[in-house]
């Protein structure tokens, strides 16, 4: 034997009695060729073909907390499944919720239609309009936008015995100062601030005698148009009230009432 094989021989054995059991016992080579690769990736961080206490306890770490990782995420995913499952059947009866209720209600127009229950599904019964009546001084109050679709107006004659109902022509505005009103008929309405603020001038086309009076501007009895409400309106109703003097009341479509009753103004009317 040669003094170079008894020098590899040595450190062989030399190199075993340094290793422990478990690693002698856990040489790659010892397993199924088909598995051995699988082994060296996974515990073989050295390359020396066996596995080691050390390389062995690490895998071990490495597997707990793989499955920890694992419970969490699955944990997770029940979760998300969960509030899934909620958001679904809360979407779902917000829906038929909203069906529902809509089933028994309908527009009609610019009104909101409810039917009441034990009646004919056909025959709806209005509960809601946002529309109210102002008199026509107080345009030059409300916003330009909401002026320029005022197309229908009406009036009652001095003595209220009668009602003329007009479209709008034209309207010039001053605002917050005065009104000059032109009908497609011909008439004419005005109101000035500074001239008269208690009353509001209406002039017939016909231009005979009795055609030309003056009317309270408090009275929606007496001289109206109709609009929608919104806070802009019911702030330009406030400073109607406020530049004419009128006592606060919350707005005149509150207490407006339409020409209905043969020109009866209110009681402040009666006093201009």
């Amino acid at each position: 034997m040669s003094s170079q094989s008894f020098d590899e021989e040595d450190f062989m054995m030399s190199h075993k009695s340094a290793m422990s059991h478990v690693s002698s016992a856990l040489a790659i080579s010892n397993f199924p060729v088909e598995v051995q690769g699988i082994l060296t990736n996974a515990y073989d961080d050295d390359g020396d073909g066996h596995i080691s206490t050390d390389e062995l306890v690490e895998g071990a770490r490495i597997k707990m907390r793989t499955e920890k990782c694992n419970r969490i995420l699955w944990r997770g995913i029940g979760l998300a499944v969960v509030l899934v499952v909620a958001l679904i059947g809360l979407n779902a009866g917000l829906t038929y919720g909203i069906i529902d209720a809509n089933k028994d209600t309908e527009v009609q127009g610019r009104a909101l239609l409810v039917r009441e229950k034990g009646m004919d599904a056909e025959v709806p019964v209005a509960t809601s309009n946002n529309e109210i009546t102002v008199t026509l001084a107080t345009l030059p109050f409300l916003p330009s936008s909401v002026v320029s679709h005022v197309e229908n107006l009406a009036f009652s004659s001095e003595d209220g015995s009668v009602v003329y109902h007009r479209k709008v022509r034209s309207v010039d505005i001053s605002p917050e100062k005065s009104l000059k009103l032109l009908t497609t008929e011909g008439d004419m309405v005005e109101w000035d601030l500074v001239d008269d603020a208690k009353k509001l001038s209406i002039a017939l086309a016909s231009g005979e005698d009795g055609t030309a009076w003056k009317m309270c501007v408090y009275c929606t009895e007496c001289t109206a148009a109709n609009v929608y409400s919104t806070p802009d309106i019911l702030n330009g109703l406030d400073s109607f009230e406020a530049a004419t003097g009128k006592e606060a009341r919350r707005h005149l479509g509150t207490f407006s009432r339409r020409l209905q009753n043969g020109g009866r103004g209110d009681r402040e009317c009666n006093s201009c």
